[in-house]
């Protein structure tokens, strides 16, 4: 008798045990799905050039339930773009030589970045074009009166650039905003490899100790930015980005931007959205051990509508791709892509682009816009 009555007293102990063990795995669980901040989300927002969505998603969350690390994200994030004014530090090795021109851009970023209103960027346009002017005048006076359109904005952005033993692209656009890019140092060389079976080479220039990668990284606080770009004569490359034996560095670097190398002179006038649809349809007809990642990174960024020709030429690479290899309309479900040979992803990939390629030369060289019309 002694014995059950042990035995019964110790049933309600245990299960109570048991009960606590479940109260807290399912608190812990509650708690972790409420203190995970999908990042990847945000920086879509950030490089499509729209804010706002991301910080409604980022004030969404209830601070006392972040990580250490999601709570400093969300709170870089606000600081940069929360408030009335820039909190934040930019450029974290800002030059003073040049920080007079560089808080123009920032002013000129930040309200571009957090616009609701896609008219509102031809305002902003007019503005940083008038706000960079009037700085250049007061850096050459006696230039003032030549320093008024575009061409003349660059030539003299160059020259004060120059002036401060900096090196700069100039003054123009990336996507839908006006960039500045300053470095310190470059170096060139040069890379032979094979394009599709044709063997080629490129000059390549590498770039080091920047002052700023412009408003891909002012929006991403340094997470993304222009890895490198191709012009008429060489390609550029940011050489902190790359390990340069990589497939990172030959197919989404140098495989992308000998693309655009070879289409400047194909079809002098195709606009960016159709020039980065090449260049897509390139690396996925090379890559091997980086290919469902390339694939992946083109589902999340991809957006039909967005005014980046990056987001756009995503949607079209991978819209065309989910056609040919799924029959249907846009495949973002990973496991269906890992379930293919990588062989015959690389070959669709390239079939699509000798297609577009023929299109292409039918429209003839004046052609500057065929994905999206």
């Amino acid at each position: 008798m002694k014995s059950n009555n042990k035995l019964i007293l110790q049933i309600p102990v245990i299960f109570l045990i048991i009960l606590l063990f479940c109260l807290k795995t399912f608190a812990q669980k509650d708690q972790t799905d409420n203190m995970k901040i999908d990042k990847q989300k945000i920086y879509v927002y950030c490089l499509d050039g729209n804010l706002m969505p991301a910080l409604e998603i980022l004030r969404s969350y209830d601070e006392s339930k972040l990580n250490d690390d999601d709570l400093k994200f969300k709170t870089d994030i606000e600081n940069r773009f929360g408030f009335e004014e820039d909190k934040s530090i930019y450029p974290l090795n800002g030059n003073t030589q040049i920080q007079g021109l560089m808080e123009i851009y920032k002013k000129y970023w930040r309200m571009s970045l957090l616009s609701d209103n896609a008219n509102n960027y031809g305002n902003y346009d007019s503005l940083l074009k008038k706000n960079v002017s009037d700085f250049l005048s007061t850096q050459f006076p006696d230039e003032k009166d030549n320093i008024s359109n575009e061409d003349s904005i660059d030539v003299y952005l160059k020259k004060y650039i120059s002036s401060n033993g900096l090196l700069t692209t100039g003054f123009g656009k990336t996507g839908k905003f006006y960039d500045l890019l300053v470095w310190k140092t470059q170096e060139d060389t040069s890379f032979k490899f094979s394009l599709h079976g044709e063997e080629t080479g490129a000059k390549v220039v590498f770039m080091e100790d920047f002052i700023t990668l412009g408003w891909e990284e002012y929006a991403t606080l340094g997470r993304y930015y222009p890895g490198g770009w191709a012009t008429a004569d060489a390609l550029y490359c940011v050489k902190s980005a790359y390990d340069t034996e990589s497939e990172n560095f030959k197919i989404s670097y140098l495989a992308h931007e000998s693309r655009h190398f070879a289409d400047y002179k194909l079809f002098p006038k195709l606009k960016s959205a159709d020039l980065e649809y090449r260049a897509k349809l390139t690396e996925l007809s090379m890559a091997d051990t980086t290919l469902y990642h390339t694939i992946e990174f083109f589902i999340k960024n991809s957006n039909y509508e967005s005014d980046n020709g990056h987001s756009v030429a995503n949607y079209c690479v991978m819209r065309n791709m989910s056609e040919s290899l799924f029959k249907s309309e846009f495949e973002n479900d990973m496991n269906k892509w890992k379930g293919l040979d990588k062989e015959l992803i690389n070959n669709t990939a390239y079939e699509l682009l000798k297609a577009n390629t023929e299109e292409l030369k039918k429209l003839g060289t004046a052609v500057e816009v065929y994905i999206k019309k």
